[in-house]
């Protein structure tokens, strides 16, 4: 178990303990069901700097070397990294003669619209065997490793510095993000943009969306400890926008430290209102446990009511996030199928709970009356994309900040 904090090396105060569960984004065939291993999963607060984060690490290439998660899957991703693009080119010059790097590029989703839309060069780097064979059939150059500074001096031997590098959800789940941090100053060109995604401390707190503690999501991001970890490696947030991705995440603009782009007022702004909530005191995410354990046993009671009343409920998203929210809950009993339209896990079945994942198309309201939605930072997507479901009756079911029949 890490007892040392992933950004300023301090002592981890246990404040979770979510016991041993399996990995959230192993699916399985049934033959696997026996050799499944499962891992203990602690959440804990840095004494130091505050920072939240899982205390019991696996080895990241279990996690990543085979990925079932697709970006270009979700309609609402699409729709991010057009807005993305559309600001890199109003507020930061992007064109044709820019170099962009993206972290973690999955399945090349974002690469291809950039290269599209600017003809400009593109890199990906994702440690994802499967997803660079998809990369590939794009035509987007993508290296198969882990991003780090070691690999960062690699990248600018053969591609030189670029002049934007993104990296979206990727730093929550590594386990030294100091290390990515010095290998995109590294990288990255004396006047180039550091664009990073995270799923945002302040909601997760707030909205006790502990679904998004599990093994892959290794640290649990504010606008403190992005300055914290720009502080530590030479680089500056210049801004900070709230996007509506994952429940709620900050979309952050960085520089080179002596860049003469000045911090904007949202930077501060932000950092004032984390503050305002005390999530950088100790006996707030004590306060956030009980809330969790609170939040477990009413989602339990509410699915076993629905149960004994005869209901046929079904969850809908095989996200890691679902995966965690099923497990930590012990709900999995409760569920018939898990419906989720990804090609790369349908006929495969949940991690811990071993529960069928379904193409939606089979899904109707004769045979679900509730849909659990385990992606519920979708809901407005699903929503539509369900629409005939809906009109014939079935009813969606929002499990945070908590379980609640869903309403346009």
């Amino acid at each position: 178990m890490r007892n040392k904090c992933r950004i300023c090396g301090n002592q981890i105060i246990t404040i979770l303990d979510f016991n041993k569960v399996a990995l959230s984004g192993n699916f399985l065939s049934k033959n696997q069901f026996k050799s499944e291993k499962k891992y203990s999963l602690k959440t804990g607060v840095c004494k130091n700097c505050k920072h939240l984060q899982i205390q019991n690490l696996v080895n990241p290439k279990k996690l990543f070397n085979h990925y079932d998660w697709e970006t270009g899957i979700s309609q609402s991703n699409l729709s991010l990294i057009s807005g993305l693009l559309n600001e890199l080119k109003k507020n930061y010059k992007i064109n044709k003669s820019s170099k962009v790097l993206e972290i973690a590029s999955n399945d090349s989703s974002l690469l291809l619209k950039f290269k599209e839309d600017l003809k400009c060069f593109v890199l990906g780097i994702d440690p994802a065997k499967n997803l660079s064979i998809i990369s590939k059939k794009k035509k987007i150059n993508t290296i198969v490793d882990f991003f780090s500074y070691r690999t960062s001096i690699k990248i600018k031997k053969k591609f030189d510095k670029f002049d934007f590098c993104i990296a979206r959800n990727v730093i929550a789940h590594t386990p030294k993000p100091n290390d990515i941090f010095r290998g995109v100053e590294s990288i990255l060109s004396d006047r180039g943009i550091y664009v990073i995604e995270v799923p945002h401390l302040e909601n997760i707190y707030k909205e006790n969306q502990y679904d998004n503690i599990f093994h892959e999501h290794v640290g649990f991001h504010s606008v403190k400890s992005i300055i914290d970890l720009c502080n530590l490696n030479n680089l500056k947030l210049v801004d900070v926008k709230k996007i509506d991705s994952q429940g709620g995440s900050i979309r952050c603009f960085i520089t080179k430290k002596d860049n003469s782009i000045k911090s904007k007022k949202s930077v501060k702004k932000y950092l004032f209102l984390e503050k305002k909530i005390e999530i950088f005191k100790l006996k707030s995410w004590f306060r956030f446990a009980k809330k969790v354990n609170n939040h477990k046993k009413s989602l339990f009671e509410y699915l076993k009511k629905l149960k004994l009343n005869k209901k046929k409920i079904s969850g809908y998203g095989a996200s890691g996030k679902g995966q965690s929210l099923m497990q930590n809950s012990n709900i999995g009993k409760f569920l018939d199928n898990i419906y989720d339209k990804s090609k790369l896990k349908e006929g495969k079945y949940t991690p811990g709970t071993h529960i069928k994942i379904v193409n939606p198309k089979k899904m109707n309201a004769s045979n679900t009356d509730y849909l659990l939605l385990l992606s519920w930072n979708l809901k407005r997507e699903i929503a539509k994309q369900e629409k005939k479901f809906l009109n014939d009756g079935g009813k969606l079911i929002i499990p945070f900040p908590k379980p609640s029949i869903y309403k346009k």
